[in-house]
Parts: C-alpha cells; structure tokens; sequence
C-alpha cells in the first residue's frame, strides 16, 4: 500500500511539480515538449501495474523519457525521481549485485544529463559523489526492506505448511487410531465368536463361558475408550502383576480357537515367581495378538509354544509357532504401521503390541525360519515387590 502510493500519487505529483518549476524558471528548453514527456512517463507508471507482462518494454519507455524529461527540464531536482523509478524497480529484480548495477546505470545517466547543464567545477563533483552514495544507500536499504518482506514471505509459507502438515498427521493418526480400533476389537469378538460356537454345541449353553464373554465385552468397551480418548493408559492402571498369571489369562481365552484350528497350546519352563508392573488388560492384549498370528501361520496341526524364565534382572516371554515363517525382506517391516503380508490385515497389530511393551519398558525381537516357525522374545524389567 505504501510504495503503490508513492508510484502512484506521489511520483506523478512531483513530476508535474518539476515541470511547474521549470517552466516558472524558465529552465525549460521546450514546455510543450516538457509537458509531454512528463505525460508519457506517468503513463507509463500506470501501464506497467496494467500490463505487467510488458515490463521489460514499459520500464524501456519509462528510463527514456524520464532521461529526456531531465534533459528538458535541466533541473536537479529530477534526481528524486531517478530515486523513485530505482526503488520501484529493485522490487523487480532479486540480488544486491543487481540493484547496484542498475543505481549506478541510472544514476550514471543521470550524471551525464546533469553535466550537460552546470559548470564542472569541484562543487558538482562532490554534489555527483553525494548523489552516487545516496543511490547507493537507497539500493542497500531497499534490498534489505525486499530480503526481509522475502523472509517473512518464506516464514508464512513455511507455516501454512506446518500447519497442513499437522493436520495431515492429524487426519492420518486418526485413520491409525480408527484402524487400530477395529483390529484390537477383532480379538475380542473372535474369542466371543469362539466361545458361542461351543455354546451352540453345547444346546446354547452359555454358562461355562459367561464370565470369560463378559470381560471380554467389558475389554472391547475399555479399548473403544481408550482409543477415542486419544491417551496413554493411565499410570494408575499400572499396578505390579504376575507375569505367569496373566500368560494364564491368555492361555484360558485363546485355548479354544486354537483346539478348533487344529493346534495346541504349550506352556512350558515358566517361573511363576516373576512379577512386573503392568497394565493387566493390555498385556493380555498384546499376548492374545501374537498367539492369533501364531494361529493364523500354521497351516497345519502343530503346537503354540509359551515359555516364561527370568534371564539376568528381566522376565523373558517367547511365543514360538510351526508356521511358515516370514521372509527376511518382511521380517525388517513388520513392526511398520499398516505393513502387511495378510490380505485381511491392517498392519497393525504388530505395531501396536511393539508400543504397549515399549509403554511398559520392555522390548520385543522376532526370529525367524521359512516352513520352521517364528518366535517372538518379549524382555520386561522384574519388580522384585511381589503385590501378595
């Protein structure tokens, strides 16, 4: 707003000012001729702002008749307009090297102009030093005024950018926290479908199995929450457990999938003496994931191996199957969000099992043999308190 006032009301101001004052001191060669130069350079300072794709043409017209308006009105008083047309252009040209080229081409015409008119004396070369180091400060200045609206620019941009990158993470940590919603509540609801098609063999008896179909609703009720809450598990829901116990818990709601699948469940070499602080639920969460997988990669009968033993200051749990095995190339990405070999999968699962025993301080590798098994080794620090 402030320079379009100047280009625009202020430079054609002054020029018909340098006119008035040249003809009333009668410094004009030609007022005819002066008064229509003057006429075409405010035009064209209000064609480039019309046609500014013909800026290279229209800044041609403007250095020529402001050199003959000069010439015509042999008053040094132009030079603020040679200032002017400097500012204006600088806007238009990137790099100091430039801007000070082009002031010294201007300001150079401006001398040969000047000279045309006044003695050459020691007063007009000062006046010419002065006039030179002034065009040089204004080039300074208005590079600095353009480098510093440039990084402002630059600033903003860059926020505009944060700010879609926020919301892209936003929307994408959404799509993971509705993906995960989905796939943990599948576990549950596989259990509960398990546990329904021994009922219905059973004349729908229910009973033997209420309790176990009940926390498991109460589970998927506690998970939708917790998802939706966007959060950790509160630390008040850490309380020390017995690892053994929870591996119990485990065995007790995934045993009957793994019958009907043709496989068998094997706890072997636990140490019921190992205790660590946890969240019940969600350790039950992630053991009751990798025994699923486990399921899921045996294609034929064979045994879920579970072993507990404490090695050095930590409680070791390894989960080891018969199946197939995974490739190297996907052993790496198996722990990568949404990275899956399973046409049904969500990539997920591992993800989130890796997160809830990192939550609780531990670490969990994988190793693995093509048509062997895998075996999963999960490492938790002990609480030596034991809570009975």
């Amino acid at each position: 707003m402030f320079f379009r006032l100047m280009y625009h009301i202020v430079l054609p101001i002054y020029v018909v000012f340098v006119i008035f004052s040249s003809i009333t001191l009668e410094r004009s060669q030609n007022d005819f001729f002066i008064i229509l130069l003057g006429i075409l350079f405010i035009t064209s300072i209000y064609l480039e702002r019309i046609y500014p794709r013909y800026f290279i043409y229209i800044a041609t017209i403007e250095i020529v008749s402001l050199l003959l308006f000069h010439f015509t009105t042999q008053l040094n008083w132009c030079f603020t307009i040679y200032i002017i047309l400097l500012s204006k252009f600088l806007f238009q040209i990137r790099g100091v090297i430039k801007g000070v080229l082009l002031g010294f081409f201007l300001i150079g015409f401006y001398t040969v102009i000047r000279i045309s008119y006044t003695p050459v004396d020691s007063y007009s070369v000062l006046a010419v030093g002065s006039d030179f180091l002034t065009s040089l400060a204004v080039v300074l200045i208005i590079q600095y005024i353009i480098e510093t609206e440039r990084e402002k620019n630059v600033l903003k941009e860059e926020k505009k950018l944060e700010e879609l990158r926020y919301n892209e993470d936003k929307m994408k940590l959404l799509g993971e926290m509705a993906a995960g919603l989905a796939h943990e509540i599948r576990n549950p609801l596989t259990i509960i479908q398990g546990f329904l098609q021994h009922a219905k063999e059973d004349h729908y008896n229910i009973q033997p199995w209420y309790d176990l179909i009940l926390s498991e609703v109460c589970r998927m009720n506690k998970l939708t929450f917790e998802f939706l809450q966007f959060s950790k598990p509160d630390v008040s829901l850490y309380q020390t457990h017995s690892i053994h116990e929870c591996l119990e818990r485990v065995i007790s709601l995934t045993e009957s999938k793994a019958l009907s699948s043709g496989h068998q469940i094997v706890f072997t070499d636990y140490d019921p003496n190992l205790f660590i602080r946890m969240y019940f639920d969600k350790m039950v969460q992630v053991f009751v994931n990798l025994i699923n997988n486990a399921i899921q990669a045996m294609v034929e009968s064979g045994n879920i191996t579970i072993r507990l033993l404490k090695v050095e200051n930590k409680a070791v749990v390894e989960v080891s199957d018969m199946g197939v095995g995974i490739e190297e190339a996907d052993l790496k990405n198996i722990f990568n969000p949404f990275y899956t070999t399973k046409s049904d999968g969500t990539g997920l699962g591992l993800p989130i099992c890796q997160k809830i025993i990192q939550d609780h301080g531990g670490a969990i590798e994988v190793t693995s043999i093509l048509k062997q098994g895998t075996t999963f080794t999960i490492r938790f620090p002990l609480n030596s308190v034991d809570p009975h």
